[in-house]
């Protein structure tokens, strides 16, 4: 029988080790101290999958987004085209002046208007991601089962992409393997962000000032 040392055995790169809570993927800030010191590495993780539940279209969930999204559609250098952003049948026509006014560049954004099934939405988001060709996918479903969520995991990591699946408040009675979860709630002239599921880290709430003007800027 082989013996193996304590200290080999330990710095064995297949062995995990519970200590190491550091994120192996992408962070990017999502533009809002407070929402960044409560997540791990300081952000979003943009090589997984983030489902927002939602009680109402327009309650700040694109503000929230936006920082992010402006900074992942940027090119990394000069020799780097910007990344593309892909909307897979949003509610709603997004209003592209507010787009550009935050940084976002309207030549790489691309929409997928699937037909009225949440199958076609969830099959057409999962291809967008394992092309490694966007930066960013989001879409919006009514509903989606576990095996379905669990795709979406997988094909954010295989092709380093941020994906965002937008939910109704019905998806808070399913488990979903997505890498965060949120749910957000209006709350006077602040968006109540529930941090229900962090893999790295734990469960919060957070709350940000809402514009005036809320989400109706983007639509």
């Amino acid at each position: 029988m082989t013996t193996v040392s304590v200290e080999k055995l330990i710095n064995h790169p297949h062995i995990w080790q519970g200590a190491d809570s550091q994120p192996s993927h992408t962070i990017h800030s999502t533009g809002f101290k407070e929402l960044d010191n409560h997540l791990p590495g300081g952000g979003w993780p943009t090589a997984t999958l983030t489902e927002i539940i939602l009680e109402s279209y327009g309650i700040g969930e694109l503000s929230l987004l936006m920082p992010a999204l402006a900074r992942l559609n940027r090119p990394q250098n000069s020799e780097q085209a910007a990344g593309w952003i892909l909307w897979v049948s949003p509610p709603f026509i997004p209003y592209a002046p507010a787009l550009s006014r935050h940084g976002i560049d309207l030549t790489r954004m691309l929409f997928v208007h699937a037909a009225p099934t949440h199958r076609d939405s969830l099959w057409a988001m999962e291809q967008a991601l394992r092309t490694g060709s966007c930066a960013a996918v989001l879409a919006w479903v009514q509903s989606a089962d576990e095996t379905a969520l669990r795709r979406l995991q997988l094909a954010a990591e295989e092709g380093c992409c941020w994906a965002v699946l937008f939910r109704s408040k019905a998806a808070l009675q399913q488990r979903s393997p997505a890498a965060l979860r949120l749910q957000l709630l209006r709350e006077g002239e602040t968006t109540r962000i529930e941090i229900l599921k962090c893999r790295g880290g734990r469960p919060g709430v957070i709350r940000i000032a809402r514009s005036d003007a809320g989400d109706t800027e983007w639509w």
